[in-house]
């Protein structure tokens, strides 16, 4: 029996400071840089381990990789000797499409041949040190942007919209504050939802039109709703992910007891200060003013994902080819194949865009999935649930599982189709 010695790098730190850790001039420490890297810009699970398979059968090494939300463990296989393990504890990290974009490129060079591992260890150090591209104002501009256009795409007015921009603008402020506080960190969602949910009532209470206040709380939140992860979780269960999959799941779920928490919270304190929350309605929009708004949220979710401006249209591409398929779907199909095909569009996009133009399927799959996924409405069903509405929480939550199922497998089918590659620009 062969002994395994195992290393495990539990801190959240560059791994250069570890100490005994693999020189980044060694092909292990390559990988480990790799997957890290890969993990922190936001790569699921799926696409990280076959990655690292490509970069290690490259180099000449056996591997087994395994990803999850909080960690990675790699058995790496040497030629001629022994087998190591490590385990890197990692912190789930903010999608910054920027970086990845790079360090997937990094990777391809390298299963290529094109660059040596010493060298992409370098390239992924440079990566590391890389100043954001936005300021944080621009990011609490973006905030402001998306949700008010949110708002319209939910059909509100310009209450509706107003408010939503100015909760959008609050949660914004609160992202920034969180990244110098652990405890607000932590607390974010919930934090969001109180306050959003007050600002909501008062504003309300002000105006002299009554409000849909759940469009306005919504469409506030729609950035820390998580409907994406949601999705990829599913993804990941479908993939025979399952430790990813369920951890993935499971911190999705607990986002959406905080901000269920949240808002009840706030309407508990609305009602000790004797405001009456009005249950007010939409009307229907002109068409035209929510492909607007479409289009404008797709431009806002740029620096929110770090992504360069040059990327807006790649952004604006894949929102209104995802709200144009599943509209015009959903009144043909109904919801849930209204989704499935969305997701089959927005798959073949990304896998033609990436094939003719070189460009990483999540500059595609990203702001499309945005559009499709269920966040909302999984937002709305646990607020159901915390409401004691059990039946009408537990409809909602089975609306979400179908359109959940319904994404997950339109993104497989068109995953399974193999396009010719085309040429590829060098700025990609």
């Amino acid at each position: 029996m062969i002994q395994q010695p195992e290393q495990i790098i539990s801190e959240n730190r560059s791994l250069d400071q570890i100490p005994n850790a693999p020189k980044r001039t060694e092909p292990v420490g390559f990988l480990l840089r790799l997957a890290k890297a890969l993990h922190t810009y936001g790569l699921p699970a799926y696409e990280l381990e076959n990655t690292i398979n490509g970069c290690a059968a490259a180099l000449g090494f056996g591997v087994q990789c395994m990803s999850t939300p909080t960690s990675i463990s790699l058995t790496v296989l040497p030629p001629d000797s022994p087998p190591q393990t490590f385990i890197i504890r990692v912190a789930p990290g903010d999608m910054n499409l920027e970086k990845l974009r790079q360090t997937s490129l990094i990777a391809e060079r390298v299963i290529s041949g094109e660059v040596t591992s010493n060298q992409g260890a370098e390239a992924l150090k440079k990566i590391a040190k890389m100043r954001p591209y936005y300021h944080g104002l621009v990011l609490v501009l973006a905030f402001a942007v998306v949700s008010s256009c949110i708002a319209r795409i939910f059909s509100g007015g310009l209450y509706e919209i107003g408010g939503a921009g100015v909760i959008g603008m609050l949660v914004g402020l609160l992202t920034l504050a969180s990244r110098r506080s652990a405890l607000l960190n932590h607390l974010l969602p919930a934090t969001c939802a109180f306050l959003g949910t007050v600002v909501a009532i008062f504003i309300d209470h002000w105006v002299t039109q009554e409000i849909a206040i759940s469009v306005v709380v919504i469409s506030g939140l729609i950035i820390l709703l998580p409907g994406l992860s949601l999705t990829i979780a599913m993804a990941e269960l479908a993939t025979q992910n399952m430790v990813s999959g369920t951890a993935r799941l499971t911190s999705a779920a607990t986002v959406f007891i905080q901000l269920a928490f949240g808002s009840a919270l706030a309407a508990e304190v609305g009602q000790l200060l004797e405001l009456q929350i009005s249950g007010a309605g939409v009307e229907q929009v002109s068409f035209w003013s929510i492909w607007l708004a479409v289009a404008i949220a797709a431009i806002g979710l740029v620096p929110t994902f770090e992504a360069r401006v040059k990327d807006s249209f790649w952004f604006l591409l894949s929102a209104m080819v995802a709200f144009t398929t599943v509209h015009f779907a959903t009144q043909l199909l109904g919801a849930s194949l209204g989704a499935f095909c969305g997701a089959i569009a927005i798959g073949l996009l990304a896998k033609i865009v990436a094939s003719l133009f070189k460009v990483p399927g999540a500059m595609i799959m990203m702001p499309g999935f945005i559009i499709l996924v269920p966040g909302s409405v999984g937002y709305r069903s646990i607020l159901a649930l915390v409401e004691k509405d059990i039946v009408g929480g537990l409809e909602i939550a089975f609306d979400v599982a179908v359109i959940g199922i319904s994404l997950v497998t339109g993104f497989l089918i068109s995953s399974m189709l193999s396009l010719p590659k085309g040429g590829a620009k060098d700025e990609y």
